[in-house]
């Protein structure tokens, strides 16, 4: 129940969408057969490609002054694929749900760094638009944008020692937002490949975390539990295979 629970957010988030797309493609299915620039001429996409998050900022939400940083260590991976269409000459719309991860190697917090071991990651579904203009140059570039609803999660622990331990195992329900450029190279009639630079930001993100502060001696590490905000964005590179049908 949990899991169906994570993942009422994704039908609620894309429902409007849905509707969207079906306001948007409604006229040119009307449109005359013999008419190549209208009607509705759908594709689907798979990617895959590198994501790299910057140090995300930790703020405490409840304790002023707690602050930190959670350091991802070399750039991750992303992969995900999208279901669209064009309905204008130069115009496309799709859904997209994509997943990246990056490893984080070391978490700062109040001015220490003591290594971590961990990941960072966001499974995202946005509704894009896309506007596509081909010079006859053989590449045909793009430019894109969306919104939607994302899920961030950061599962972390510091190697405390004599420092401040801390230990975030959350996730949090998101809006994220994306802007895309790129290329794409015609193959055949029906397939395409692109190569396309993203970047994705998410509003504020909220996790529960286990702060430890060390007692010194023999006496137990004294832990409270704390609420920690950050932001989540991220530049990927990408390259992605579109099937026209």
């Amino acid at each position: 129940m949990s899991l169906i629970r994570s993942f009422q957010p994704v039908v609620r988030a894309l429902a409007p969408a849905l509707a969207l797309i079906l306001f948007l493609f409604a006229p040119p299915l009307f449109a005359e057969e013999g008419d190549d620039k209208q009607g509705l001429h759908p594709y689907v996409e798979y990617e895959i490609g590198m994501s790299y998050s910057k140090n995300q900022t930790l703020r405490g939400a409840s304790v002023p002054g707690l602050h930190g940083q959670a350091e991802p260590d070399a750039p991750g991976y992303v992969f995900g694929g999208a279901f669209g269409a064009r309905f204008l000459e130069h115009f496309r719309t799709e859904v997209r749900v994509g997943y990246r991860t990056t490893e984080i190697e070391e978490i700062a917090l109040q001015g220490e760094a003591p290594d971590a071991r961990g990941d960072l990651a966001l499974l995202s579904a946005t509704l894009n638009g896309y506007v596509d203009w081909d010079f006859g140059i053989g590449v045909i570039p793009f430019i894109g944008a969306g919104i939607g609803w994302g899920m961030q999660s950061l599962d972390v622990q510091n190697q405390g020692g004599n420092a401040t331990q801390l230990s975030i195992d959350d996730t949090d329900h998101v809006i994220v937002w994306n802007a895309m450029v790129g290329g794409t190279l015609p193959l055949t009639k029906v397939t395409e490949l692109s190569l396309a630079y993203r970047y994705i930001r998410t509003e504020e993100v909220s996790h529960d975390s286990r702060i430890g502060l060390p007692s010194g001696g023999a006496t137990p590490t004294v832990t409270t539990k704390q609420q920690l905000d950050s932001e989540f964005d991220a530049h990927e590179v990408y390259l992605s295979l579109r099937f026209k049908f």
